[in-house]
């Protein structure tokens, strides 16, 4: 079905590959979406829905739905695709929702969203840079950090930062760049230290 979907939705000579590799199971369903919103000229449109779709996902009565077994594949494709067309989801958006949930697939729908979310950042030449914090960034440490983030960057990519705050980490900053992890937390480093106080012993 996933093959019947590419092709009903892409010519042979239009197929377009992500411009990133994804793989397995979820890679195959976003190398098909990707490629039929490509040709329909739907790439931005299904980036934005899925952006508010996957925050949905989170919720309590849509992980419900998700997870449920009394609802049937074929009844839960028709819902979503009903639910995607009423919000003004694209026909590409709504076709593959549809089709994971026939498959059996909605477990792995959150990365499959994720994945293709990633395709996008690279499809807009853009860098997928996360900061966490203990407190939120004020406007000159978020520039400063903006400044010190190009240096890591390759080539002439725009940074799409990410904020997130989370307290545990006390103090300092966690930061991913693209594939890069780099931890300057404090919690990070009172554990380090705490390590080398125990080998010590």
């Amino acid at each position: 079905m996933l093959r019947l979907f590419a092709r009903n939705m892409c010519s042979a000579a239009q197929v377009k590959r992500p411009p990133i590799q994804v793989f397995g199971v979820e890679g195959r369903y976003v190398t098909a979406l990707y490629s039929a919103a490509s040709q329909k000229g739907e790439l931005e449109e299904v980036d934005k829905h899925l952006r508010i779709l996957e925050k949905e996902l989170y919720k309590p009565k849509m992980i419900d739905f998700l997870e449920t077994s009394v609802v049937s594949r074929v009844q839960k494709a028709k819902i979503l695709q009903e639910a995607a067309k009423q919000v003004g989801m694209p026909e590409t958006a709504a076709n593959f929702l549809g089709l994971v949930a026939e498959n059996g697939r909605l477990k792995k729908l959150k990365r499959m969203i994720t994945m293709f979310l990633t395709v996008m950042v690279a499809h807009n030449n853009k860098a997928l840079c996360e900061v966490i914090t203990a407190s939120p960034l004020d406007d000159g440490a978020r520039q400063s950090l903006m400044d010190a983030l190009k240096k890591f960057v390759k080539g002439d990519k725009k940074i799409e930062l990410t904020e997130k705050v989370d307290p545990s980490i006390i103090g300092g900053m966690i930061v991913g760049v693209e594939d890069k992890h780099i931890d300057m937390s404090i919690s990070r480093k009172i554990q380090m230290y705490t390590d080398i106080l125990k080998q010590s012993v």
